[in-house]
C-alpha cells in the first residue's frame, strides 16, 4: 500500500468534509451566538431583514418567524447572526410621530391657536412623555400647512399603545375643529386669466 496515496486520499477527503460542513458549522455557531446573546427571544416580535415577525422557535440550525400573514418563515442562524434585528418587543417607549395637513385657508391665529392646544394636550397627558413632546409648523406643502407632532408614549404594549395614539388623534381633531380650521385633502387650485 502506498502510504503518500493514503494521506493524500484522506486529506483531501477531510477537505470535502469540510466544505460540506461549513454551513451546518456556521448555523451551529449561529444558534449558540444567538442563545447566548439573546437579541432575540421565543415570543418576541421582531424584524430580520426583509421579514417581521413573532419568534416561534430558536434553534441550533434555524430560527422561525410566524409573519403577519400568518406564514413561517425559517432564517438560517449563520445568516441571523449577521443581519441586523430589531427587537420591538425590547422598547421602553413606543413613538407617536405625524404629520397634519392642514388647509391653507387656516389663518395665522387658527394656526397658534392649534400649535399651542396640542402642546398642552401632550403635556397634560399622564402616558406622554412632556419632555420629547413637541409640535412644530414645519412648512407649506403642495395643498397644505404642515404640522409635525413628534412625541413618546409610556407604552411597551403595541395594542395598548394604539389605543393611546387613537384618544390623542381624537383629540387633535377635536383641537382643529374648535380653532374654526380643517384638515387639508389633496387638491388642486386652477387659475383662468381672461384676455
Amino acid at each position: 500500500i502506498n502510504i503518500g496515496a493514503v494521506l493524500t486520499g484522506l486529506g483531501i477527503g477531510g477537505i470535502a468534509v469540510a466544505f460540506a460542513a461549513q454551513k451546518t458549522l456556521e448555523n451551529l455557531f449561529g444558534g449558540v451566538m444567538i442563545i447566548s446573546d439573546q437579541p432575540i427571544r421565543v415570543g418576541d416580535f421582531c424584524r430580520a431583514g426583509d421579514h417581521l415577525g413573532t419568534v416561534e422557535n430558536i434553534g441550533l440550525r434555524s430560527t422561525r418567524l410566524r409573519t403577519l400573514k400568518r406564514t413561517v418563515v425559517s432564517i438560517p442562524n449563520g445568516q441571523l447572526a449577521v443581519m441586523n434585528l430589531e427587537n420591538f418587543t425590547m422598547r421602553d417607549k413606543i413613538w407617536f410621530h405625524h404629520t397634519l395637513h392642514l388647509r391653507y385657508e387656516t389663518t395665522a391665529d387658527q394656526l397658534r391657536y392649534i400649535l399651542a392646544e396640542i402642546r398642552k394636550m401632550l403635556y397634560e397627558h399622564s402616558k406622554v412623555e412632556s419632555p420629547s413632546a413637541r409640535v412644530r409648523f414645519t412648512g407649506f406643502g403642495n395643498a397644505s400647512l404642515n404640522l409635525e407632532v413628534f412625541a413618546y408614549v409610556f407604552e411597551t404594549e403595541y395594542e395598548v399603545y394604539l389605543h393611546i395614539q387613537e384618544d390623542l388623534l381624537l383629540r387633535i381633531i377635536d383641537i382643529i375643529e374648535a380653532s374654526g380650521s380643517a384638515l387639508a385633502f389633496p387638491s388642486q387650485t386652477t387659475y383662468l386669466a381672461g384676455d
